[in-house]
């Protein structure tokens, strides 16, 4: 497995700086067409590599993302999502998926390398591995467990492609079985969501507002009040 990374852009292309990361979440629209300017290499690589880092149970990862950036590719990709137009226009198209089984065998080099860069004894990491299966395969449904932790490597991405400047749109409106056959991705995959990133054509999307604190949050347990000061 790598290592932290530690070659990525440190401001957006332009020389402007990063967003911090509070002010791409408050920034961030789902963008609804695009322009065809590409999104760089080196920037599109550093995107890729922070949501690599996100976090997932026991560290196992089960996330795959398959970037589509060759035009007659994402026009494959538009007719199988409902023939949305920021499909076919945006640069870039990111696929993302949720391994159901192939976690399991890769499980075994997670636990060893995790013992050996400390996170774990070196002289158990079979039984930590073993017990990890038992109880994912024991007590979670795997279509469900795998999107929890997709999700989270998405939002990563999506941030990490706002913070460098990059307009995004989340899509969960697409034929999966569809995908799967387009793309040649295995049936033990879930196709969890696709996120178009590129630059954004025409007006910005307002901001719609949000629910204020004591409208989803409850102090100690449901239904009581959380004071918002």
């Amino acid at each position: 497995m790598k290592d932290r990374p530690t070659n990525y852009p440190t401001a957006r292309p332009g020389g402007e700086p990063l967003k911090p990361i509070t002010q791409a979440l408050l920034e961030r629209r789902a963008t609804m067409h695009f322009t065809d300017e590409e999104v760089p290499e080196e920037y599109l690589n550093a995107i890729l590599r922070f949501g690599g880092q996100a976090p997932s149970g026991y560290n196992l990862q089960p996330w795959r993302f398959v970037v589509v950036r060759d035009a007659l590719n994402r026009r494959r990709l538009q007719k199988v999502a409902y023939n949305q137009p920021k499909i076919a226009e945006a640069p870039v198209v990111i696929i993302f998926l949720g391994m159901k089984e192939e976690w399991k065998e890769r499980a075994g080099e997670v636990f060893r390398e995790g013992a050996e860069r400390g996170a774990g004894k070196l002289d158990t990491w079979e039984q930590a591995r073993d017990k990890a299966i038992e109880a994912l395969t024991s007590t979670q449904k795997m279509d469900v467990w795998v999107h929890r932790h997709v999700m989270i490597a998405f939002t990563t991405i999506m941030l990490v492609a706002e913070a460098y400047g990059f307009d995004t749109a989340p899509m969960e409106g697409f034929d999966p079985a569809g995908v799967k056959r387009e793309f040649g991705i295995p049936d033990e995959a879930e196709v969890c969501a696709l996120l178009a990133i590129g630059r954004l054509a025409g007006d910005e999307k307002a901001y719609p507002g949000r629910f204020g604190l004591d409208r989803i949050v409850y102090s100690e347990r449901y239904g009581e009040k959380w004071k918002d000061e």
